[in-house]
């Protein structure tokens, strides 16, 4: 790993691509800039997550597999979103990792460990990217070895830094997709994101209705239908899922 990093254009070449990240098109563009970001930083194989912390069915998991899908599919299969070490640090720290550093002590979370190092993640650093403003939309990107001990020179310090920097490029670039996704498939107009808006910093209907000059009944029929296109129980919980995706 040390070698890599030693390089005297280790940080522009990997800053490249991070630029050209951020015009990704679509989702096989933006795996294939992961794939070349992850050799230009040293590693063999990387996956980035973006999800929603605490989500018990994991349908807001979004990937990126500059890798093997195939451990996805067996990941899946086997139900390992609740045994993952790795995956579990992503949620609550927000430091780059080792994987090496983490405990693994139970069985299940030895088999998720095994799992990924049947595909190339032998040695692994661990690179959460937590969102600003206290929302629980979070990132994790992994980036994998298989050789042991692979991450455990000094050159994990460059690639700390640098794998940040891509961390949060692939977050931004998420979030903005999801976003669009959501406005799309729920048909949001911008006056339903004002009220979101106006809802997420709590301002009753009264307090709506006098600020955008209208009819209580109008805000109640509004945040009605978006209840029922965004699929939740309440407008506040139309507000916090607008704001878990980016929208408002």
């Amino acid at each position: 790993m040390l070698a890599a990093t030693l390089r005297p254009d280790y940080f522009t070449a990997v800053g490249q691509v991070i630029r050209d990240m951020q015009s990704a098109q679509d989702q096989s563009q933006a795996v294939e800039l992961l794939r070349e970001a992850t050799v230009r930083m040293g590693a063999e194989v990387a996956i980035f997550a973006s999800f929603i912390r605490d989500d018990e069915s994991c349908r807001s998991y979004r990937l990126l597999l500059a890798c093997d899908p195939a451990w996805f599919k067996e990941y899946e299969r086997q139900g390992r979103f609740d045994d993952d070490p790795w995956l579990a640090y992503a949620q609550r720290h927000s430091v780059p990792v080792r994987s090496s550093q983490l405990p693994v002590k139970t069985d299940a979370e030895r088999s998720a460990v095994g799992l990924a190092a049947r595909f190339g993640f032998r040695s692994a650093v661990i690179v959460p990217t937590p969102s600003s403003g206290g929302l629980s939309r979070a990132g994790v990107l992994c980036l994998g070895s298989s050789k042991s001990g692979y991450f455990d020179d000094d050159g994990f310090v460059a690639l700390r830094v640098i794998a940040r920097s891509v961390a949060m490029e692939l977050h931004e670039w998420w979030l903005g997709r999801i976003s669009h996704e959501l406005i799309a498939t729920a048909g949001l107009a911008p006056e339903d994101l004002l009220l979101l808006a106006h809802e997420r910093q709590g301002h009753t209907t009264k307090e709506i209705a006098r600020a955008l000059n209208w009819s209580t009944s109008s805000v109640d029929s509004r945040f009605h239908r978006m209840i029922v296109r965004l699929r939740v129980s309440s407008r506040k919980a139309a507000a916090r899922l607008a704001a878990e995706y980016g929208v408002i």
